[in-house]
């Protein structure tokens, strides 16, 4: 999956093991799993460009250095309740449950970044939900149009 001007890896993902699709018109593209993986289990090594710059597809590697994968990691989908952690330091991807095949990879957004490039609503579904995404040390820009629409819907729900 990654250019061949990356030195090769046996632990970068591969093609016949993953692809990156879209998911529909609200999650956008993510990463499915073509094998299973067990808890516990290294499920792939990634890497990318090292920017100091936040974007979209962007995962932080420390406060002002961020890794810009465009092939694989950066298009997992995020979850509240992940199947994945990542290990910025090392590039590793460890399955924290077990993944199926068919099953996306799903990592909480919150656990590498402390800015979001952009906040967005939660639409996970997960019992935990958070409902609205932001980094770990980002406050809620209730200013948003979307946040002010989803903080509306939430009345509502009540």
């Amino acid at each position: 999956m990654y250019p061949d001007t990356y030195e090769y890896n046996p632990f970068y993902p591969k093609s016949e093991d993953f692809k990156v699709i879209r998911k529909d018109e609200n999650s956008g593209f993510g990463v499915i799993s073509y094998r299973a993986f067990k808890k516990g289990q290294l499920v792939a090594i990634m890497n990318g460009e090292r920017i100091t710059d936040i974007r979209q597809h962007s995962l932080q590697i420390e406060p002002g250095l961020h890794l810009y994968d465009t092939h694989f990691a950066g298009y997992f989908l995020h979850s509240c309740a992940p199947n994945v952690h990542l290990d910025m330091q090392n590039m590793r991807i460890t399955a924290v449950r077990d993944i199926e095949p068919g099953d996306y990879i799903l990592m909480d957004y919150a656990q590498t970044e402390d800015v979001l490039y952009k906040q967005f609503p939660c639409s996970c579904g997960a019992a935990n939900c958070r409902g609205w995404i932001t980094g770990r040390k980002q406050a809620i820009d209730e200013s948003d149009p979307l946040y002010q629409q989803f903080a509306l819907t939430q009345v509502a729900a009540i």
